[in-house]
């Protein structure tokens, strides 16, 4: 049974690949020519759509909490900057299910090599970080966080890898360099199951998975704590909403 779910999910994701890189080429020039709101939007939709169905055929269950924390309205139109645990790949689809708003990722570098993530993840305004470079790790924050000053929201690993069933890590406070410098209100959110989901026993096993967004955080430059400040506060915040093992 683990060998034929496993099979069907992977026969899926592949499936959603083939058919979904004409489109995503057709959207991609379409944001070229002058209609980029609209191609986001439609390439976000189809992201939900398509993790839903991947999720579905897992046969997971999927829980959201606290989206009325999420601010509707942001300063002077800026974006919002979510800040995630991450424990597994499966992360990625959970936040495209739960948000519901076009956002971009800051992710490692080596994400680019994920078949059908990568595509979007590109598509939709995501940036990759070389881990192994900091100058350049530098101008992707600095990228980020025009993107940000231009309404984009993104989202934030800042554990800088996957825990896999190690609980949350530390969090690197450079990461909260984006949302200080860009005015964004920091949505803490706590992501849990999505290592169970594959990752800890390398067949599918469906895994109930929960997204849960804490209060938001208003940041403030001028905080004598900067970035360690919201890093820990951030940190605090997730820990409080995953679920005790």
């Amino acid at each position: 049974m683990k060998f034929i779910r496993t099979s069907y999910c992977f026969f899926i994701v592949g499936l959603a690949a083939v058919f979904l890189f004409p489109a995503a080429l057709v959207l991609f020039v379409a944001s070229l020519i002058g209609f980029r709101a609209a191609a986001s939007q439609a390439m976000f939709k189809i992201a939900k759509y398509a993790s839903k169905l991947i999720l579905f055929c897992a046969g997971c269950k999927i829980i959201v909490s606290g989206t009325e924390n999420i601010p509707q309205k942001t300063r002077e139109g800026t974006g919002l900057c979510f800040v995630c645990n991450h424990s597994g790949i499966a992360d990625i689809l959970l936040m495209f299910i739960a948000v519901n708003r076009p956002f971009g990722f800051i992710a490692k570098k080596e994400i680019l090599f994920v078949p059908f993530i990568n595509l979007w993840l590109v598509l939709l305004g995501g940036l990759f970080i070389d881990r192994n470079n900091p100058r350049k790790s530098l101008a992707t924050l600095k990228i980020g966080m025009q993107k940000i000053k231009d309404g984009l929201s993104i989202a934030i690993f800042p554990e800088g890898t996957r825990s896999r069933g190690r609980g949350i890590l530390p969090f690197k406070s450079g990461s909260f360099q984006i949302a200080l410098e860009s005015g964004a209100d920091i949505v803490p959110v706590a992501l849990s199951g999505s290592y169970e989901l594959f990752e800890k026993t390398r067949w599918v096993i469906p895994v109930p998975l929960s997204v849960s967004f804490g209060k938001a955080i208003k940041t403030r430059p001028e905080n004598e704590g900067g970035r360690r400040f919201y890093s820990d506060k951030a940190h605090g915040e997730i820990a409080s909403l995953l679920p005790s093992r």
